[in-house]
């Protein structure tokens, strides 16, 4: 083997891989990079330096003041903490374009129907602006590298052939620097060829013109365009499938698969554990008493103790909350307050909530804001790690207050944000590997182990752009929500058939289903051990504590007042935070997505306001000088977005309207009894077309498809007015009605549960499906009873 190759791999563990494989060889090691460390080696800028993280944020926010009509069309303000919000969509949108080699014009020319223009206009002028101000200081960022990078032929000349492994999808920019380094020397690609990685193999293809034949793995030469060698790709003879009703018995699923494994003479350190959802290592963590596992991924800053006390500190402080400690106030307080029971649960001196308090919205300088953020830091035990990340998170904020003059609770703002987006390290000194999908590109492992293989997690859905709309990606030539799912297929098909050893679970009930992914793989074996037997095995041993909470038993009457479908539906998913919210009577604290819930609310009173007038059509027009009067209050850029899908909308309703519906009702608010059962709520919409009534709610995000929220509207209107209903959803994401999924008859059942009993010792369980997103997680997990 050549000295003067080189060999270029997805991640810096695959490099380490690559030369521990060696370590045991006679001759001198080739080189080995990570494909990220290449794309830094192999190109330069002349002329210019790499900007500052803080210089970029500060030259935006120099081109947002500069550009005309952005804060009215865009909703982009330059006061700082909005900015600062908006910031993260106008960069990666910008990076986006630049890695993908398209110009705004390339959007304007994909948007067929013109939906983007006044937009597309504001963003293009302010992308000039930024490249400008980067290009008279002589910087660069990854904005404008793809216009001003050249290929570093010294580095490049340092080695006679490239091996460069694809592991998934490339950019327009990395495959143009790659083709142009396969110029200067010989530059070899390994790549597999799925159904799930068209779009590389698109580009292959396209630029050396070889026939290239999915199932196939191929090592091409791309500096003279030929098949340097190939060989069929192995698939997986059988794979173990196991369903689970709860989630957390998967771990004794992970901890006995890896027994089975070693048992059948498969190394520890050829085993992989794969979380879909990777929040599953804390499970596996709390039962891993014998050390089995180490973990690839981090752990999200975000539910770190010292990113909650610093955001329940903001919040107190914004609500205007009077603090004081007291480490008895769970006691003391009939109905106690989320936030200060969890800053009391901090011990949080009350003369340090004064001191920031006061200074919140005043201008201060690095010291001053250094001071206090460390008084109250210093209230709780941090490690090495941490303490780093926030130190390196100080020195950012000091260079930039020494530019720009911030209130306090802006800085305060700025590092809550970036520390969220920070991860530590999860320690664990096993020889069993847990990681995410990503993690395991290009990676081969005898026996490999996946856990919540389930729809809503394999592949993981991806986020819906802030900006442009799918078609207008995919005419573009950026890459779709089909692309990036599809990635993550290939990578689990990879993964899986170079295993020698497969085993699956997922959750099965009303509210998981297995992915439809696996009806890609032959040969599933189910497993059909019963579900004791896990039960028993996370029992032995002392470590059921780890799996269950404190159980919490109180006697409750849960018809002692008419019930809404807010506190049926808090109950059916999480009898623990009901408990909470409706029996310990604890105020939720909304900080978490405050901005979705106003904006929902604006969306839903602007149309009520509206139908109330005009109940027979839609004129966007008139809709908007109603919705315009709320935009001070709107969350920046999502009103822009709601505004630009009102033609959909508008071309919708009209077609329902001309079908003969007009609108009867809009928060039709009613209180009734159905079956002994009282009940009450409020109805968005009641639209009429003779006899055929249809009870409509506005989604502006997700909708459940096992909801019982209409049949709950559908009961009401019956025990109310004698008749019967057809319920519907209105998705404002997809401008559709989506029907009711759930009858009265199975709503029946659920209530029929709930009254067997009503005023008897109930067990609040916790369901800790929904606990990332609940607003009593914190209280939650330290036992608050």
């Amino acid at each position: 083997m050549q000295n003067n190759s080189l060999f270029v791999l997805s991640s810096s563990r695959n490099v380490r891989d690559f030369y521990s494989s060696r370590l045991n060889s006679n001759c001198l090691l080739p080189k080995a990079i990570s494909i990220a460390d290449f794309f830094n080696e192999a190109i330069y800028v002349p002329n210019r330096r790499y900007a500052s993280q803080t210089e970029c944020l500060l030259h935006m926010k120099d081109a947002v003041s500069k550009v005309k009509n952005i804060s009215e069309i865009l909703n982009i303000k330059n006061e700082f903490l909005l900015f600062l919000k908006n910031s993260n969509y106008l960069f990666s949108f910008f990076k986006e374009l630049s890695r993908e080699k398209r110009t705004i014009s390339d959007l304007s020319m994909a948007d067929t129907y013109s939906s983007y223009d006044e937009h597309l206009a504001i963003l293009d002028n302010l992308g000039r602006i930024y490249r400008q101000n980067l290009t008279t200081l002589g910087l660069y960022d990854e904005i404008t590298l793809s216009d001003c990078y050249e290929i570093n032929s010294n580095f490049i000349s340092n080695f006679d052939k490239i091996e460069f492994r694809i592991d998934g999808n490339l950019s327009s920019l990395e495959w143009e620097i790659l083709t142009k380094i396969s110029s200067k020397t010989q530059l070899f690609v390994d790549v597999d060829c799925s159904k799930f990685n068209k779009k590389i193999i698109k580009e292959i293809v396209h630029f050396t013109n070889l026939n290239l034949e999915i199932g196939y793995n191929y090592n091409i030469n791309l500096s003279n365009k030929t098949i340097n060698n190939s060989s069929k790709i192995k698939t997986h003879s059988s794979i173990n499938l196991k369903s689970f009703r709860l989630r957390s018995l998967q771990a004794a699923f992970v901890f006995d698969e890896i027994s089975k494994m070693i048992r059948a003479g498969i190394e520890p350190q050829n085993i992989a554990v794969i979380l879909p959802d990777e929040s599953f290592a804390l499970v596996l963590q709390n039962l891993d008493e014998n050390n089995m596992l180490n973990y690839a991924m981090g752990k999200s800053l975000k539910n770190n103790p010292i990113y909650t006390l610093l955001h329940n500190l903001k919040e107190a402080i914004i609500q205007d909350i009077n603090y004081e400690f007291n480490e008895n106030y769970i006691k003391d307080i009939k109905t106690p307050n989320q936030i200060i029971a969890t800053l009391n649960s901090f011990k949080l001196p009350t003369q340090i909530y004064i001191d920031i308090k006061n200074r919140f919205n005043s201008k201060v300088n690095y010291d001053s804001f250094e001071n206090l953020i460390k008084s109250v830091l210093d209230t709780i035990k941090i490690n090495l790690e941490i303490n780093q990340i926030i130190a390196i998170e100080l020195f950012n904020i000091k260079n930039l207050l020494s530019q720009i003059d911030l209130k306090f609770s802006e800085i305060f703002e700025l590092f809550l944000l970036n520390f969220a987006n920070k991860k530590e390290s999860i320690v664990g000194g096993g020889l069993v590997t847990v990681m995410g999908i990503l993690e395991s590109r290009s990676r081969s492992y005898d026996g490999v182990v996946i856990v919540d293989f389930n729809d809503s997690f394999v592949p993981k859905r991806s986020q819906k752009e802030m900006f442009l709309s799918s078609s207008v990606r995919k005419n573009a030539g950026l890459i779709s929500h089909s692309d990036r799912e599809n990635l993550q297929r290939f990578y689990y098909e990879s993964l899986i058939n170079r295993a020698k050893i497969v085993s699956i679970s997922y959750v099965k009930d009303d509210e998981n289903m297995l992915s439809r992914f696996i009806k890609d793989f032959d040969n599933i074996v189910e497993i059909t051990s019963p579900q004791s037997s896990y039960e028993n095995a996370l029992y032995q041993g002392g470590i059921a504590i780890s799996l269950n909470s404190k159980k919490i038993i109180k006697t409750h009457n849960f018809f002692d007042s008419a019930i809404s479908f807010s506190r049926l539906n808090t109950y059916l998913e999480c009898p623990r935070r009901y408990y909470y919210k409706y029996i310990k009577n604890i105020k939720e604290s909304r900080f978490g997505n405050k901005d979705a819930l106003e904006f929902g609310n604006i969306v839903h009173s602007t149309l009520c306001e509206y139908f109330k007038k005009s109940p027979y059509n839609f004129d966007k027009n008139e809709f908007l000088s109603l919705y315009n009067n709320y935009e001070n209050t709107t969350p920046t850029l999502k009103n822009e977005l709601f505004k630009i899908k009102l033609d959909a909308f508008e071309s919708e309703q009209n077609k329902h309207f001309k079908d003969g519906f007009s609108v009867k009702d809009c928060e039709l608010s009613i209180e009734a009894e159905f079956n002994g059962v009282p009940i009450m709520g409020n109805i968005d919409r009641v639209d009429i077309n003779g006899d055929d009534i249809w009870l409509i709610d506005y989604k502006t995000g997700n909708i459940v498809d096992k909801s019982f929220q209409l049949a709950f509207y559908q009961m009401l209107y019956l025990a109310k007015f004698h008749k019967e209903t057809k319920g519907y959803f209105y998705s404002l994401k997809d401008n559709k009605f989506v029907e009711n999924k759930k009858s009265i008859d199975d709503l029946s059942c659920e209530l029929n549960k709930l009254k067997e009993i009503s005023n008897t010792q109930i067990c609040f369980t916790q369901n800790t499906k929904n606990c990332n997103n609940c607003p009593y997680e914190t209280l939650c997990l330290r036992g608050l009873k």
